[in-house]
């Protein structure tokens, strides 16, 4: 029987800022990764990969990390640390997901809020229109712009399809100026959503989103990433967000 421990495995021998670049070969990871798969009753595990810990191999089960020893026989689930170099190494890994997510999903399927003159930053939120603190940093954006970040929304509803937000979600990405329509729906903005159904081609964005966001580990809105993944623990006042995005 697979012994699942869960835990933070300290790895002083791991040298590097992270993983080895080449994966395991099929059937040597179709081996490493047997018994975890047979035990989780999915075949939805990540290709195993070789880490700088001779024989550790890294592997991911949604968007948790699992380390496999003695050929598969045994797991760690948590984070890796390297305490020579200082460094989570799983943390790593868990940006390097984001950022392959985001990029992923489009840049046709947000909706951003531009910075004023020169970019300086990019925050990504994951937001529910129905979500107060959603509605909070949405009336705070204007400040973020005019410190050069731009502000990238991905539509999540929490919930889901029965969600609470999720047909304004719809509405406000069927909308012809997506901009209002997102300041409408928060509340920022008087008006009236026009686009009255939400039946439109750009309103498949809302269930992708979601997914998207189930995949990285978003739990909760406004869930924040920075350009490089780095997350921010829910809403964080615009006073705050400026100097930790522009790192001052």
């Amino acid at each position: 029987m697979i012994r699942f421990v869960k835990t933070t495995l300290l790895a002083g021998v791991c040298f590097g800022l992270g993983l080895t670049a080449a994966a395991v070969a099929d059937d040597e990871d179709a081996d490493v990764t047997r018994l975890l798969k047979l035990r989780l009753g999915t075949d939805q595990i990540a290709p195993a990969e070789a880490t700088r810990a001779p024989g550790v191999y890294q592997t991911r089960f949604g968007n948790r990390f699992a380390y496999l020893i003695e050929g598969g026989r045994y797991v760690f689930i948590g984070d890796m640390v390297d305490l020579q170099m200082a460094q989570n190494l799983t943390e790593m890994s868990r940006r390097e997901l984001v950022v392959e997510e985001l990029a992923a999903f489009g840049e046709d399927s947000r909706i951003v809020f531009p910075a004023d003159d020169e970019e300086k930053a990019v925050l990504n939120v994951f937001t529910d229109t129905s979500c107060g603190y959603c509605q909070q940093l949405h009336s705070e954006v204007g400040h973020l712009q005019a410190a050069g970040i731009s502000v990238h929304y991905y539509p999540y509803p929490r919930g889901g399809a029965r969600g609470p937000g999720y047909g304004d979600l719809r509405r406000v990405w069927c909308a012809d100026d997506q901009r209002e329509a997102m300041s409408i729906a928060k509340g920022s903005t008087d008006g009236t959503l026009t686009s009255a159904s939400g039946d439109c081609a750009a309103a498949a964005a809302i269930d992708r989103g979601y997914a998207l966001g189930n995949r990285i580990g978003v739990t909760g809105t406004p869930a924040m990433y920075d350009v490089d993944g780095a997350a921010f623990p829910g809403y964080v006042p615009y006073q705050q967000l400026i100097p930790q995005l522009l790192g001052q």
